[in-house]
Protein backbone atom coordinates (compact mmCIF):
# COMPACT_ATOMS: atom_id res chain seq x y z
CA UNK A 1 0.00 0.00 0.00
CA UNK A 2 1.30 3.65 -0.70
CA UNK A 3 0.82 6.35 1.66
CA UNK A 4 -0.32 9.46 0.77
CA UNK A 5 1.03 12.21 1.12
CA UNK A 6 4.74 11.80 1.74
CA UNK A 7 4.35 13.41 5.07
CA UNK A 8 2.66 12.59 7.95
CA UNK A 9 -0.80 14.11 8.88
CA UNK A 10 -1.75 14.23 13.04
CA UNK A 11 -4.87 14.26 13.93
CA UNK A 12 -5.39 15.05 17.49
CA UNK A 13 -8.83 15.20 19.79
CA UNK A 14 -10.13 13.85 22.52
CA UNK A 15 -13.59 11.96 21.11
CA UNK A 16 -11.78 8.86 19.80
CA UNK A 17 -15.07 7.90 17.82
CA UNK A 18 -14.38 11.61 15.94
CA UNK A 19 -10.64 10.47 15.40
CA UNK A 20 -11.80 7.83 13.83
CA UNK A 21 -14.51 8.64 11.24
CA UNK A 22 -12.26 11.53 10.28
CA UNK A 23 -9.31 9.47 9.28
CA UNK A 24 -12.14 7.40 7.19
CA UNK A 25 -13.22 10.81 5.54
CA UNK A 26 -10.21 12.20 4.70
CA UNK A 27 -8.82 8.63 3.68
CA UNK A 28 -12.16 8.44 1.46
CA UNK A 29 -12.61 12.00 0.18
CA UNK A 30 -8.63 12.59 -0.54
CA UNK A 31 -6.80 9.39 -0.41
CA UNK A 32 -4.99 10.88 2.87
CA UNK A 33 -3.67 7.38 4.09
CA UNK A 34 -0.79 8.38 6.18
CA UNK A 35 -2.44 9.44 9.28
CA UNK A 36 -1.11 9.28 12.95
CA UNK A 37 -4.06 10.04 15.24
CA UNK A 38 -3.45 11.27 19.25
CA UNK A 39 -6.39 11.30 21.80
CA UNK A 40 -3.85 13.30 24.55
CA UNK A 41 -3.23 16.22 23.46
CA UNK A 42 0.00 15.93 25.96
CA UNK A 43 1.29 13.82 23.46
CA UNK A 44 1.55 15.74 20.06
CA UNK A 45 4.62 17.38 20.32
CA UNK A 46 6.68 14.12 21.23
CA UNK A 47 4.75 13.02 17.77
CA UNK A 48 6.13 16.29 16.25
CA UNK A 49 9.66 15.63 17.57
CA UNK A 50 9.71 12.03 16.25
CA UNK A 51 7.99 11.93 12.64
CA UNK A 52 7.51 13.69 9.21
CA UNK A 53 4.45 15.88 9.87
CA UNK A 54 3.66 18.20 7.99
CA UNK A 55 -0.15 18.92 8.88
CA UNK A 56 -1.75 18.77 12.18
CA UNK A 57 -5.64 18.86 12.45
CA UNK A 58 -5.96 20.16 16.46
CA UNK A 59 -9.05 19.82 18.11
CA UNK A 60 -9.62 23.12 19.90
CA UNK A 61 -10.81 22.04 23.51
CA UNK A 62 -9.12 19.45 25.19
CA UNK A 63 -8.47 18.50 28.74
CA UNK A 64 -4.40 18.79 29.47
CA UNK A 65 -3.41 21.14 27.13
CA UNK A 66 -6.06 22.81 24.97
CA UNK A 67 -5.89 23.11 21.37
CA UNK A 68 -5.41 27.17 21.74
CA UNK A 69 -2.51 26.38 24.34
CA UNK A 70 -1.05 23.84 21.87
CA UNK A 71 -0.79 25.88 18.84
CA UNK A 72 1.90 28.89 19.70
CA UNK A 73 3.87 26.29 20.65
CA UNK A 74 3.85 24.00 17.30
CA UNK A 75 4.14 27.30 15.69
CA UNK A 76 7.32 28.13 17.34
CA UNK A 77 8.56 24.85 17.97
CA UNK A 78 7.80 23.44 14.15
CA UNK A 79 6.98 26.36 11.65
CA UNK A 80 7.22 24.45 9.27
CA UNK A 81 4.25 22.35 10.08
CA UNK A 82 0.55 23.65 9.12
CA UNK A 83 -2.20 23.71 11.96
CA UNK A 84 -5.81 23.34 11.27
CA UNK A 85 -8.02 23.79 14.08
CA UNK A 86 -11.58 21.91 14.43
CA UNK A 87 -13.91 23.07 16.67
CA UNK A 88 -16.95 21.77 17.89
CA UNK A 89 -18.17 25.16 18.51
CA UNK A 90 -18.34 28.01 16.06
CA UNK A 91 -17.11 31.27 17.43
CA UNK A 92 -16.13 34.13 15.39
CA UNK A 93 -13.67 35.36 18.35
CA UNK A 94 -12.07 31.99 18.38
CA UNK A 95 -11.86 30.79 14.92
CA UNK A 96 -9.95 34.85 14.32
CA UNK A 97 -7.38 34.17 17.36
CA UNK A 98 -6.41 30.62 15.74
CA UNK A 99 -5.60 32.33 12.78
CA UNK A 100 -3.68 34.85 14.47
CA UNK A 101 -1.97 32.76 15.94
CA UNK A 102 -0.35 31.29 13.20
CA UNK A 103 -3.38 28.43 12.13
CA UNK A 104 -3.39 27.55 8.48
CA UNK A 105 -7.73 27.32 8.90
CA UNK A 106 -10.51 26.61 11.07
CA UNK A 107 -13.56 24.27 11.01
CA UNK A 108 -16.47 23.48 12.74
CA UNK A 109 -17.04 19.78 13.26
CA UNK A 110 -20.48 19.83 12.28
CA UNK A 111 -19.68 20.93 8.85
CA UNK A 112 -19.67 19.16 5.71
CA UNK A 113 -16.86 16.53 5.30
CA UNK A 114 -16.27 17.99 1.81
CA UNK A 115 -15.26 21.54 4.03
CA UNK A 116 -12.63 20.12 5.65
CA UNK A 117 -11.27 17.38 3.02
CA UNK A 118 -10.58 20.38 0.52
CA UNK A 119 -8.94 22.28 3.26
CA UNK A 120 -7.00 19.64 4.08
CA UNK A 121 -5.76 19.04 0.16
CA UNK A 122 -4.48 22.80 -0.44
CA UNK A 123 -2.80 22.33 2.85
CA UNK A 124 -0.97 18.97 1.36
CA UNK A 125 -0.51 21.09 -1.78
CA UNK A 126 0.71 23.87 -0.01
CA UNK A 127 3.15 21.36 2.17
CA UNK A 128 4.23 19.36 -1.57
CA UNK A 129 5.14 22.55 -3.29
CA UNK A 130 6.88 23.82 0.19
CA UNK A 131 9.17 20.38 0.07
CA UNK A 132 9.61 20.84 -3.93
CA UNK A 133 10.59 24.49 -3.13
CA UNK A 134 13.05 23.42 -0.37
CA UNK A 135 14.45 20.61 -2.67
CA UNK A 136 15.00 22.86 -5.73
CA UNK A 137 16.72 25.64 -3.38
CA UNK A 138 19.18 23.14 -2.29
CA UNK A 139 19.84 21.54 -5.98
CA UNK A 140 20.76 25.35 -7.17
CA UNK A 141 22.55 26.32 -3.84
CA UNK A 142 25.15 22.99 -4.74
CA UNK A 143 25.20 23.62 -8.49
CA UNK A 144 26.76 27.19 -7.40
CA UNK A 145 29.40 26.04 -5.34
Amino acid sequence: MTLYPNFQVLICDDDTSFLRSISFAIERYCGINNVIQCSDSREVLGHLAAGNIRVVLLDLNMPHMSGDQLLPKIIELHPHISVIIISGINQVASAVQCIKLGAYDYHVKTEEPERLSSSIMRVIRFQELSIENQAMRGCLLNNQN
